[in-house]
């Protein structure tokens, strides 16, 4: 499921994304834990359909189970940062010819206002100055 470089090569579907992203924020979660989550979030969703969908997410080695308890335990495996970098990555070579500079430059034209501007500006700054650092 991952290369070498530990990149997703596959994409979460939008159900499995809602679900990694329940495990990220609390590190751990049974299958009751994340269905009370996705309700609050999302609204309606049938148990059974997470505990299968986690199910398949352990089977693709994006999450384990722990087994120890009467209600089983499941933690990511993919690290969130892996799943944001690779769908980034999809969607730069989808729309912009592989290109994350015009990906980048779409999203700095579309409307923001200035505060965000400026916050967009002040981490360029910083990479800028950690790069030079670097040398």
């Amino acid at each position: 499921m991952e290369n070498v470089k530990g990149q997703l090569k596959q994409k979460l579907g939008e159900r499995e994304l809602d679900i990694m992203q329940a495990l990220w924020k609390n590190g751990s979660a049974t299958v009751s834990d994340v269905h009370q989550s996705l309700l609050a979030e999302r609204g309606d969703v049938a148990y059974t359909t997470i505990q299968t969908m986690l199910n398949r997410l352990e089977a693709k080695g994006l999450v384990t189970r722990d087994d120890s308890d009467r209600a089983h335990r499941y933690r990511p495996v993919l690290k969130e940062n892996a799943a944001v970098n690779g769908a980034i990555r999809r969607l730069a070579e989808r729309f912009f010819s592989g290109s994350v500079e015009a990906l980048a430059t779409r999203l700095v034209e579309k409307d923001l206002n200035m505060k965000q501007l400026d916050r967009i500006q002040q981490l360029i700054d910083a990479h800028r100055r950690k790069g030079e650092s670097n040398k």
